[in-house]
């Protein structure tokens, strides 16, 4: 069984809550834009800054969260993921709506530009795992998270048209994104 626990001070201490499934509004619970720090037990979890899994988001991995940084009194709803991570796989397009060139990866790439695809991207479809895409080389820099079964047609609202750099796939050992 997979589990967050929210801590109220970091390192893991003072008030807590438990969750087992997914959690729209935390504000149910008196837990919205409380936590400080959180512990992961089983499947990676997303934390979103707004209710109803909107707003920026994080994912936490198995272990204890001790600080959680840009996080810290922001979590607003919880998404379990029950995501099979091992045959990742992500459709890549040129232009919005899916259209022009399009790539399908299912591994690790560093270098977008060496399969003539570097800063090109302006659309996906995650047809498994998790995918983190980078505006840099090596998967450095800002990055976002797209989730299995997401559809983005349009990156230019989410200021990400033409910079995907890199991407890779959510690992089971990761313990943070």
């Amino acid at each position: 069984m997979s589990e967050i626990i929210l801590f109220d001070h970091e390192g893991c201490t003072g008030k807590r809550e438990d969750f087992s499934c997914d959690t729209p509004d935390l504000g149910v619970k008196f837990f919205s834009g409380v936590a400080r720090s959180l512990k992961v037990k089983g499947n990676h979890w997303v934390a979103y800054t707004g209710k109803n899994y909107s707003g920026e988001r994080k994912i936490f991995g198995e272990g204890e969260h001790l600080k959680l940084g840009p996080f810290d009194q922001k979590i607003g709803s919880l998404k379990l993921l029950n995501t099979d991570l091992s045959y990742p796989s992500i459709d890549l397009f040129e232009h919005i709506d899916f259209k022009g060139e399009s790539r399908n990866v299912d591994e690790r790439i560093d270098n977008l530009r060496t399969g003539g695809f570097n800063n090109l991207i302006s659309s996906h479809i995650v047809k498994a795992g998790v995918w983190i895409l980078y505006d840099g080389m090596n998967c450095q820099g800002k990055h976002m998270i797209a989730l299995e079964g997401e559809r983005v047609a349009n990156y230019c609202p989410l200021g990400w048209n033409d910079k995907v750099s890199s991407l890779r796939p959510l690992l089971t050992s990761d313990k943070e994104v």
